[in-house]
């Protein structure tokens, strides 16, 4: 299988997650519409040089998330809002298998047992993990309310702003009180 040197994520990113080939080393396994294929680079990294790519980072987007949620453990981020890309994880980053679950994709779920879920996603794809329904479900709705929260802060509010008939004069000078304004 041919192994790809970089990606970026975007809207057919379904999710990223860690494999590590014959010989031990850790690659990033990543379904993609309705493909998959490994990525020389770990989960973690593909995220950070996606987020840098929109000017933020994963450390920002992690404590972004972490002043709007409270602070939860393995928080989601979101990466990009205009296309709508909120991933979440099923365990800590830090966790090779982590798995990164877009939000967008994730259609349904079903507990199959006490502590494993099947996920239904964008694409036709089910993803088993070893996870109970409710918790999934929870790192999900996680997700969303940061989506929520998030579009609703990017909308703000509608300002005017109004031209002063009299312009302002403004004068540096020095000492305590630097500026005279008249």
């Amino acid at each position: 299988m041919e192994v790809l040197t970089d990606y970026i994520i975007n809207e057919e990113t379904v999710l990223l997650t860690g494999e590590y080939n014959e010989n031990g080393k850790l690659y990033a396994r990543v379904i993609h519409g309705e493909d998959t294929f490994l990525i020389d680079m770990k989960p973690i990294e593909i995220i950070n040089e996606t987020m840098i790519g929109l000017g933020s980072d994963f450390k920002t987007g992690r404590k972004s998330a972490r002043r709007l949620l409270g602070n939860v453990s393995m928080c989601p981020i979101k990466v990009n809002c205009n296309l709508g890309i909120w991933l979440f994880p099923t365990k800590s980053y830090n966790d090779d298998f982590c798995i990164w679950f877009s939000l967008m994709h994730v259609k349904n779920t079903k507990a199959l047992g006490i502590r494993r879920t099947e996920v239904e996603m964008s694409y036709g794809h089910h993803v088993v993990i070893q996870m109970k329904e409710s918790s999934f479900n929870q790192k999900r709705k996680k997700a969303e309310d940061l989506r929520e929260k998030m579009i609703k802060n990017s909308k703000g509010h509608i300002t005017f702003f109004v031209e002063s008939k009299t312009g302002i004069e403004m004068i540096e000078g020095e000492g305590i009180k630097r500026y005279t304004l008249k």
